[in-house]
């Protein structure tokens, strides 16, 4: 017998698999959390750390930080059951894979931003996939 047809080692890598994604998915929203609060708190030394030009009015960097903080906790159910609550994760992806593309259709200003969400949304991606092919795997 093939050891991929076992159920223990399909229920093990099932668990591996979805450890890794919680916890990639958990740096994400983490790091999004961090920005978020930042550009609340301190749009203007916000803006100048991204060498960024001062945002006029102040508002917007905390409009978008809390657009991201409402977003990121949409998140929260598929972080905590990423097999049931598929959409969150998805969406995320989905999101993460977007964004770049209007920041850098945006400027030159906005190109870390794009890179942050597209490493996270391909890393996401390939570790989600995998996470239902197994998740499959374990309950054909």
């Amino acid at each position: 017998m093939n050891q991929d047809q076992t159920l223990s080692w399909t229920q093990a890598q099932n668990a591996s698999r979805l450890r890794t994604y919680r916890m990639l998915f958990l740096i994400s929203i983490l790091g999004n959390l961090v920005v978020c609060f930042w550009s609340l708190f301190d749009p203007v030394g916000f803006t100048r750390f991204l060498h960024q030009p001062d945002p006029f009015p102040q508002a917007w960097p905390r409009i978008w930080g809390a657009t991201l903080l409402g977003l990121h906790l949409l998140y929260v159910p598929g972080l905590l059951n990423p097999l049931f609550y598929r959409w969150p994760n998805w969406s995320s992806i989905a999101i993460k894979l977007f964004m770049p593309i209007l920041y850098l259709s945006s400027g030159l200003y906005f190109f870390p931003f794009a890179v942050w969400d597209f490493s996270f949304g391909v890393v996401l991606l390939i570790a989600y996939y995998k996470l239902t092919m197994a998740d499959l795997q374990r309950e054909p």
